[in-house]
């Protein structure tokens, strides 16, 4: 005899992003209207190849600056799947700048929606039957999808100098409790995260950016190295996803070409370095960028602040 107990489901709840080292917006929304101009990026991740229900998740963001405020407004748009778990959320921010020339330091504010699902037509229990339908046999699951909303919210900074930049993001800041039925219960953790990347300026025009990224539940602490090198229109580098043995998880290789002064495209590629690289053929990652490069009417711009994070 099998008893099988579900309280509580937990994952993978923000999908993580080896090209958000690119997408500043997309670490701390207290970025958003710092270039100076429209914005727009898309991301789409497929992880751990090879896998049956493995996280397929993708991003479209934008931002700009609002000047008759004193800052900036972003938008936010991201969804995740994996096995019979799906996660939407859509989230509206607001930066506030305060100029500190030559350097500028900003305090952003998100809010927004979130639906999380769980589709059990995708699960198999050992006592279900399948041949005719979907009868799982079992009291908890059910055979429909099931939906709920969430709401969504957090605080970020960003610190932007000649040389560096810096970023904090605190996000749910009480967490949540989201009940699916009776008996299962999906927990939506706090999460803090932050990065740092310094510009340094090479011989020939070279530029290289080393950055760090982390990420905490409060629970659990991973760490993202990068180093990237820009020449010109192309850049690429290399990072690892870890930070010791036991969280060390993979390896990254990723590149990219500005085409013009509106479209850029990366790609970046996850070889996995833990249990997972005996099964699995790493991840996929593609963005595509769009700036608008004119100016936009809404007040009379700050002034402008020269960094390679604009190259």
């Amino acid at each position: 005899m099998c008893f099988f107990f579900l309280f509580n489901a937990a994952a993978q709840q923000t999908p993580a992003y080896t090209l958000d080292i690119l997408n500043l917006n997309k670490l701390s929304p207290a970025f958003a209207g710092i270039s100076d101009q429209l914005n727009v990026f898309g991301i789409y991740k497929s992880q751990w190849q090879s896998h049956v229900g493995a996280p397929k998740q993708y991003t479209v963001n934008a931002s700009l600056p609002f000047y008759k405020l004193n800052g900036g407004l972003g938008v936010d748009i991201a969804s995740t799947s994996q096995g019979a778990s799906s996660q939407t959320e859509f989230n509206l921010s607001y930066s506030y700048h305060t100029n500190w020339l030559p350097d500028i330091f900003s305090i952003g504010i998100t809010a927004g929606l979130g639906q999380v699902g769980i589709n059990a037509n995708q699960l198999i229990t050992p006592e279900g039957t399948y041949s005719a339908g979907t009868n799982h046999n079992d009291p908890i699951l059910d055979v429909n999808p099931v939906n709920r909303l969430y709401p969504t919210y957090g605080v970020s900074m960003f610190y932007g100098a000649q040389d560096f930049d810096a970023g904090l993001f605190l996000k749910n800041v009480a967490g949540q409790k989201i009940n699916i039925n009776q008996n299962i219960n999906f927990g939506i953790s706090r999460e803090l995260g932050g990065f740092f990347m310094y510009y340094l300026t090479l011989p020939n025009q070279w530029i290289y950016q080393p950055s760090i990224h982390f990420s905490s539940n409060f629970n659990q602490f991973q760490m993202e190295i990068t180093n990237l090198l820009k020449y010109g229109n192309v850049f690429g580098g290399i990072g690892l996803r870890g930070y010791d043995s036991k969280s060390i998880e993979s390896i990254s290789l990723l590149g990219g070409i500005k085409f013009n002064e509106a479209y850029t495209i990366s790609y970046n590629f996850d070889v996995s370095v833990n249990k997972l690289r005996k099964t699995s053929e790493g991840s996929h990652e593609i963005m595509l960028r769009y700036d608008l490069n004119r100016e936009i009417n809404t007040g009379r711009p700050p002034n402008t602040i020269y960094n390679p994070r604009n190259l």
